[in-house]
């Protein structure tokens, strides 16, 4: 996963910074998460990998396709992924581009797991810590998991906060 992402990353950032630089980040994420919803259907993983079809044949497919959300600019790129072989990585260049998004506009969404549906009130308790501590702007995303016994995880990023029960336990144990 790494290696797509070395690959990835040069083109996700020149995207990135040239929708920044046309103040168009919106519509090239939209852009890039459908022609990454695209490359996910099964249908195109034999095509795509065929060495009968021509690059160009493939990127006029892609075109046709996504018209409704491609301009010339974004035609262009997918052009260029299409004559490098690149657009296979396209999930992992929509991925890296809405994480670059989400850093320009220090938005974050954090996963919240718990044993328990958490309340209103708690959630937004916690968002406000978040906020301060992570100075983002956070958005919570819960699931449930009963084997916590209580307590909650939450990933933010590459942090992990580990307040469950079995964590703690796990904590006591390791300690002893």
């Amino acid at each position: 996963m790494s290696n797509l992402t070395t690959i990835a990353r040069p083109y996700a950032k020149a995207a990135f910074e040239y929708a920044l630089q046309k103040n168009a980040v919106p519509m090239w994420e939209e852009m890039l998460c459908s022609a990454a919803s695209l490359i996910e259907q099964r249908s195109l993983a034999g095509l795509l990998s065929s060495p009968e079809i021509a690059k160009t044949k493939i990127a006029d497919l892609f075109c046709d396709v996504l018209s409704s959300v491609l301009d010339a600019e974004k035609r262009n790129f997918i052009r260029l992924l299409a004559e490098n072989g690149r657009l296979p990585i396209l999930p992992e260049i929509a991925n890296l581009f809405a994480n670059y998004r989400a850093e320009q506009e220090k938005n974050m969404t954090v996963q919240v797991i718990s044993a328990i549906t958490l309340d209103e009130q708690y959630q937004h308790k916690l968002a406000a810590s978040l906020t301060t501590w992570l100075k983002r702007k956070i958005s919570l995303q819960c699931t449930l998991d009963p084997t916590l016994l209580g307590g909650i995880v939450v990933r933010a990023g590459g942090r992990v906060i580990d307040g469950s029960v079995r964590g703690k336990l796990n904590r006591l144990y390791e300690s002893l």
